[in-house]
């Protein structure tokens, strides 16, 4: 036969610890109120001291990350008192892993594109010297096409008599 749950029984008692913090929260100055719920030093709620407040042993804390029902209790309050959630740690670490990801891909795409200006700037040399070969190239024909038609001007004047070449 298997044991009977726990989850009632711990429900029950924490309900009862959340609604004594939630009173002397709400018996607190408006102006001043400051958690009544165990925090830690960052403002997150610090489940082993809630755990220990509500009198369940430490292998029993795993109750108020893993059920729902238990940590959907405590996230409303800490959320109405100003403090982080359970798995708060979690979160961040996943927007911090999403974060790392994302500067990884940008890093890589930044490498990428760097690496194509410096094949573009390649590139471009060449067909600038390209462009300066070819200019130079068009003005030598420029220059011999010039002296062709002088001396054809000088032939057809009859100035000079026509080389064989």
């Amino acid at each position: 036969m298997p044991r009977p749950s726990v989850i009632p029984a711990v429900l029950q008692r924490l309900e009862h610890y959340l609604e004594q913090r939630e009173a002397d929260y709400l018996a607190q100055p408006e102006a001043e109120r400051v958690p009544t719920l165990p925090a830690t030093g960052d403002g997150k709620v610090n489940v082993r001291k809630l755990a220990a407040a509500i009198g369940l042993k430490q292998t029993q804390e795993k109750y108020l990350f893993e059920r729902a029902e238990l940590s959907s209790l405590i996230n409303l309050m800490a959320e109405g008192q100003g403090l982080a959630p359970i798995g708060a740690r979690v979160m961040e670490k996943a927007a911090d892993a999403a974060v790392f990801e994302r500067m990884a891909r940008q890093s890589q795409q930044a490498k990428l594109a760097s690496q194509a200006a410096v094949e573009a700037e390649a590139v471009q040399a060449e067909l600038l010297q390209r462009i300066s070969d070819l200019e130079a190239d068009n003005q030598r024909l420029h220059a011999e096409n010039m002296r062709i038609r002088a001396r054809l001007d000088l032939i057809n004047a009859g100035t000079l008599i026509p080389l064989d070449d």
